[in-house]
């Protein structure tokens, strides 16, 4: 059960028109196209065709959502055709949680994780062992459930200019990001960034981020976005890399404040600037909590210095911080799908999803829980509705949303979302991207579900959407049936 080599061919259907990454997506999944697994030997090929459908671009995943789905749908067959565990399988290749920073075949250094301790976790929430009862009495009543699972590991933090720039895969840019924070004299503050966000709730994210390195109140905190008429040059949204980039370099910018702000009360404390600490929202001695000053006190001393400040210390409360980083950031995680299947017609019913999810250190859990629901609604989408269909004459037919199929909270589960956290080495918030996370683990767990529940009736694969027709071809196939 030991894996020495993998070797992947991917044929991907560009559209007919390069828009700005039409060619680069299907290759944006191989950083991470061995999975979590410790696998010695890799040889991908990838080959891009122009046809005469619409052009395509980058959306929630690019690549990632592929290489997952490929990988641990290979796990899968794999640990069949060896009659293995699946999941044994997949611990006995793991790569462990002592052996990070871990370099792979492919050269692709991951920084952290704990792979065994995310599928630990799930299972603690999902009993296998009562699933299959439960599944095998089920089945006696005609009910074919199934369950699937995914262990993922993802690739984002899109950024480091080495990685991205001309001598790397050739995109052209840099994609550092920047920030500024500028304290008022009141001791409200401003904080202007280089992304810009689509919902993510960066305001909330940054503006903590700030807080805790400026003694402020986030309330007292605006957060600026998209706007470099006012703050620095900034590269937007998108790979997951807003916070382990825009949020590290925000947090840089205000550690620059912080120390410039500690200059400034050690002055009106008559103190060594070494003996400043920031604790419980003040500016205080070291071993003398009631000597402190508040950042309204140290920002109008900025502002309007007093004669005791010391004239090294420029006057103003602001700093800007422009962040490349080393690597990219490797969150990951270990999902669980239970579907219904009706075999009569093959619709599909999602009827429970777990997730455990590990994005590093988590700067606010509820954008967090937020981002994990949608990338995992999307994803279901993928595996079980979703697609562009031309006629025999190749006349687009799903022009419209009243055409093309999504999910809705009408066919979705409650999800039951758990996290571990493994710190990232790569920033000084240990963090890592959560965005697409629901996306790249959701689909193989909803697919293998699927599977596990026609394993009876001989259905082997059937591929995305899994659209009851699709399904149900697949039954009849494996029936002998002429569909």
């Amino acid at each position: 059960g030991t894996i020495t080599a993998l070797r992947m061919r991917c044929v991907a259907d560009l559209g007919a028109y390069q828009l700005l990454l039409t060619p680069f997506i299907p290759e944006l999944g191989f950083p991470v196209m061995g999975g979590c697994y410790k696998i010695p030997a890799l040889d991908l090929h990838f080959e891009g065709v122009f046809t005469n459908k619409f052009c395509t671009d980058a959306i929630r995943g690019a690549g990632r959502p592929e290489a997952t789905y490929w990988i641990e749908l290979t796990m899968d067959k794999l640990a069949d055709e060896l009659r293995m565990d699946r999941l044994e399988l997949r611990r006995k290749n793991f790569i462990g949680k002592d052996e990070f920073p871990f370099t792979t075949a492919l050269g692709i250094t991951y920084d952290s994780g704990d792979y065994e301790g995310t599928l630990d976790k799930l299972l603690e929430r999902f009993d296998l062992e009562a699933f299959r009862r439960e599944q095998s009495e089920l089945r006696e009543r005609g009910v074919y459930r199934g369950v699937g699972f995914s262990t993922y590991v993802e690739v984002c933090g899109l950024a480091p200019s080495r990685a991205v720039g001309p001598q790397g895969v050739g995109l052209q840019a840099a994609f550092w990001e920047s920030a500024m924070v500028r304290v008022h004299p009141t001791g409200s503050a401003t904080v202007f960034t280089g992304t810009s966000p689509h919902g993510q709730g960066h305001d909330t994210g940054f503006a903590q981020i700030a807080a805790d390195r400026l003694g402020i109140d986030p309330e007292r905190i605006e957060v600026i976005h998209g706007d470099t008429n006012q703050g620095p040059w900034g590269w937007g949204t998108y790979g997951s890399r807003s916070l382990s980039v825009g949020g590290e370099s925000v947090a840089r910018a205000a550690e620059k404040v912080q120390q410039k702000a500690k200059r400034i009360c050690a002055a009106l404390l008559e103190a060594d600037p070494d003996d400043i600490e920031l604790a419980d929202g003040k500016f205080q001695v070291r071993g003398s909590p009631d000597k402190f000053k508040t950042m309204a006190d140290i920002a109008g001393a900025a502002h309007i210095p007093p004669q005791e400040m010391p004239t090294d210390i420029e006057p103003g409360l602001e700093e800007t911080s422009f962040y490349d980083p080393e690597n990219f950031v490797f969150p990951f995680g270990a999902h669980a799908c239970v579907v219904d299947v009706d075999v009569e017609t093959g619709k599909v019913k999602v009827v429970r999803y777990v997730a455990v999810d590990d994005c590093g250190k988590q700067i606010n859990p509820m954008l967090v829980e937020g981002q994990v629901h949608g990338g995992v609604v999307h994803a279901i989408g993928q595996a079980l509705y979703e697609q562009v269909v031309y006629d025999a004459e190749g006349q687009l037919v799903t022009g419209t949303f009243v055409d093309y199929a999504m999910p809705t909270a009408a066919e979705l589960p409650n999800f039951e979302l758990d996290r571990t956290e493994t710190p990232s080495p790569v920033n000084s918030l240990g963090v890592k991207g959560v965005g697409e996370a629901g996306t790249i683990g959701c689909t193989p767990a909803v697919t293998s579900a699927v599977l596990d529940a026609l394993a009876p009736l001989g259905v082997t694969w059937i591929d995305m959407p899994l659209t009851p027709m699709r399904v149900w071809n697949a039954i009849e196939k494996a029936k002998g049936g002429a569909a």
